[in-house]
């Protein structure tokens, strides 16, 4: 674990632990920066000065967030779910590699749904992205989000900065947090003690 602190003091009301998303969907950018910086995600190897990741807003600390959440995800299996729409931009990137990643992560999202998939509720509430309301998303995003949705997610984890400036429309419209990894992160600290 690196030296940035756990908690900080008031942060457990902000955020109780019932409220924390379990089921967690993973838009591609996210996947695709998962598989790039596995090697300091997953095993603490450092990433060179001359990555580009130095050179976007964010991009570092995002990276760290994504250590952290996934150096607890082992006792707190959370819940990561793709979908066949993340599958499609996956295969158009024409890298056998990342498709490889994204399959491994969509068994694991095959077995979580198993027992707690999509619903009538699930899909009539994703009915709801056609609404003139959200003519502001892309056709891309309302996609993904119409996926994250239908598959019950808590929330929708994205490194891009523009689909989390409306995350409060969509959470109080739709249900579903948009999160960065650096927001997850902040809600998940607190509580990461039980899980280390």
């Amino acid at each position: 674990m690196n030296a940035r602190p756990l908690s900080s003091p008031g942060a457990s009301m902000k955020y109780p632990f019932e409220s924390l998303p379990r089921r967690i969907f993973l838009d591609s950018c996210t996947a695709q920066t998962l598989r790039n910086y596995g090697g300091y995600i997953y095993e603490g190897e450092p990433i060179p000065d001359s990555d580009r990741i130095h050179s976007m807003a964010d991009g570092v600390a995002n990276v760290e967030a994504l250590r952290d959440i996934f150096l607890i995800n082992e006792r707190a299996q959370f819940e990561w779910i793709v979908s066949r729409g993340s599958m499609r931009e996956a295969h158009d990137k024409c890298d056998p590699g990342h498709m490889q990643w994204l399959w491994d992560i969509a068994d694991h999202s095959e077995v979580c749904l198993e027992s707690d998939g999509p619903a009538a509720e699930s899909e009539a509430l994703a009915g709801r992205l056609d609404e003139p309301k959200f003519r502001y998303l892309s056709e891309k995003d309302r996609l993904l989000l119409r996926h994250a949705i239908i598959l019950r997610c808590e929330a929708f984890l994205t490194v891009e900065r523009r689909l989390p400036r409306n995350a409060a429309h969509a959470e109080r419209e739709l249900g579903i947090r948009i999160l960065t990894p650096i927001t997850h992160w902040e809600m998940l600290r607190p509580w990461a003690a039980l899980w280390l």
